[in-house]
C-alpha cells in the first residue's frame, strides 16, 4: 500500500464538471483530454507500483515548492539509499525524438521534452531535501506506459522506460538491498505535509454561476435527461437509477468545488439541482451530512 495515495487532480474535477454545464472551447476540450490521458497514465503506474515487493516508500502526486518554484512528482518511490523520481507519460502512437521535443509521426504534433520537466524536477527536489537537511542519492526516469507508444530515434542512455522495459524496472525495483528507517519515515511526512493540493499556473477557463447549466447529471451517462421520482433519480436516456439523496450529495460535492465561497443554503442546492422540488427534501439531505449555521434569513452549511 502506498505511503501516500493518488487523488484525482482538482484541476480534472473542475474541468470535468465544467465540461457537462459549460461549452468549452476545442482548445479546453484538448486540454481535459490530455488530463484524462495522464491521470490514467498515472493510476495504471500505482498498479504497477503496488505490486512491488521490496522494503520501499511509495509516494504518488506530490507538488511541491522551493525557493518560490512549484515542481510536481508524479511518483516518488524512497528506497534505504535512494529516491527514484518517475515523470509518466501515456502517450498513444509513434513519435520522433529530438532534443527539442517529441513529434507525432502521424499528426505533427509536438510536446515539450519530458526530459526537460524531469531534470528541472530533479533540480528542485535535490534543493528541497538539501533544505531539509537530507542527502539521498537521486534517480529519476521518464516511464512511458501506453502499449502502443514507440519512440523513435531516442539514444538507449537517456532515462527513458518503454512500455516493454516496465517489466523489468520493477523487478529491479524489487532488488533494491537495505530497509527503509524512521528518518525515511520522517522524510515522506514531512513532504506529504507539504504536498499542495492545487497549482496557480493550471488553466482553469472564466466561468460564471449564472452561465452555468443548471440540474443534477447522470452518474453513468451524465446526462442532464433524469427525472426525480420518490427517492430516485431515472436516467431517461441510458435509464440508469440512483438513489435521489446520492445524486444531491454529488451536486453539492460539484457546487462547493466550483465555488469554494458560495453559501451553501436550502435554495442555493435546491437551483442548482434544478429537478428536486422539495426544499425539506433537500434540507432533510443537508442536515443529514454537514454542519448548520443559524442566520437571518435560515441556514448554512458546511
Amino acid at each position: 500500500m502506498a505511503f501516500k495515495e493518488r487523488n484525482e487532480p482538482i484541476i480534472l474535477s473542475k474541468l470535468r464538471i465544467l465540461n457537462k454545464r459549460l461549452a468549452l472551447s476545442d482548445e479546453e476540450k484538448r486540454y481535459l483530454s490530455n488530463l484524462e490521458k495522464g491521470y490514467q497514465g498515472e493510476l495504471q503506474f500505482d498498479a504497477m507500483t503496488e505490486t512491488l515487493t521490496s522494503n520501499c516508500l511509495i509516494l504518488n502526486e506530490l507538488l511541491l515548492e522551493v525557493e518560490k518554484a512549484t515542481f510536481q512528482i508524479d511518483t516518488l518511490i524512497i528506497f534505504a539509499d535512494t529516491l527514484y523520481v518517475f515523470e509518466i507519460k501515456n502517450n498513444h502512437g509513434d513519435y520522433l525524438y529530438k532534443q527539442e521535443g517529441l513529434t507525432s509521426t502521424t499528426t505533427g504534433a509536438s510536446m515539450k521534452n519530458p526530459l526537460d520537466q524531469l531534470n528541472r524536477t530533479k533540480l528542485l527536489f535535490k534543493k528541497l531535501l538539501n533544505q531539509l537537511g537530507y542527502n539521498f542519492k537521486l534517480q529519476g526516469s521518464v516511464v512511458f506506459v501506453n502499449p502502443e507508444f514507440t519512440l523513435y530515434h531516442a539514444q538507449p542512455e537517456l532515462p527513458f522506460i518503454f512500455p516493454t522495459q516496465i517489466k523489468r524496472l520493477l523487478n529491479h525495483l524489487n532488488n533494491q538491498p537495505g530497509k527503509v528507517s524512521t528518518n525515511h519515515n520522517k522524510l515522506a511526512s514531512k513532504l506529504v505535509s507539504l504536498h499542495q493540493t492545487d497549482s496557480l499556473s493550471n488553466k482553469l477557463p472564466s466561468f460564471h454561476y449564472d452561465e452555468l447549466k443548471k440540474g443534477i447529471t447522470c452518474l453513468e451517462c451524465e446526462s442532464f435527461a433524469v427525472i426525480a421520482v420518490g427517492h430516485k433519480i431515472y436516467c431517461n436516456d441510458c435509464g440508469h437509477i440512483e438513489k435521489a439523496e446520492l445524486a444531491v450529495l454529488r451536486s453539492i460535492t460539484e457546487i462547493k468545488l466550483l465555488f469554494p465561497s458560495r453559501p451553501i443554503t436550502t435554495p442555493a442546492i435546491k437551483e442548482w439541482c434544478n429537478i428536486i422540488p422539495d426544499n425539506k427534501r433537500i434540507s432533510r439531505i443537508l442536515a443529514k451530512h454537514y454542519h448548520f449555521t443559524e442566520i437571518k434569513k435560515g441556514r448554512t452549511y458546511s
